[in-house]
């Protein structure tokens, strides 16, 4: 069976690109990678303007797992499609939770067994954006199995 984990912040610029890709990275190469799918979405659609993620996300995340996991990410708005194909969403936001299905749908602060919303460093300097890539490895480390995946 496959997985498929969708997360979701404002823009699709710095949080959820860095949660894809640094799960993305955890992933890599071990026995759940071939079985899970990973993406990101916003609730803004940037169109017509792609917008790139923040180059602060990429710093960071590149800091983190020693590569620019992000050079070809492109911000998109989520979609039902997507929510549909999900079998996790991921919200960075507690007030984002409402849109999708209760049974689905989890903070990111939830994986780490916590309440509250994981901060949009967006507009802040890069080590803010350090501190949030680093928190949301935390919450994804603790929480790996409530995602489905080792």
């Amino acid at each position: 069976m496959t997985s498929q984990i969708l997360f979701i912040c404002r823009g699709n610029l710095c949080r959820s690109p860095m949660a894809m890709a640094i799960l993305r990275h955890r992933l890599a190469g071990g026995a759940d990678a071939p079985h899970v799918r990973v993406e990101s979405a916003g609730y803004y659609d940037w169109a017509p303007f792609p917008r790139e993620a923040h180059p602060f996300a990429r710093r960071a995340v590149e800091q983190l797992c020693g590569a620019d996991l992000l050079s070809d990410h492109i911000a998109r708005r989520w979609s039902p499609e997507m929510v549909q194909r999900a079998t996790s969403v991921v919200v960075a936001e507690e007030w984002m939770r409402a849109d999708f299905p209760v049974d689905r749908v989890k903070t990111m602060r939830e994986l780490g067994g916590e309440t509250g919303d994981v901060d949009d460093p967006y507009g802040s300097d890069y080590p803010a954006y350090v501190d949030c890539a680093c928190l949301i490895a935390r919450l994804l480390e603790a929480g790996m199995h409530k995602l489905g995946v080792r």
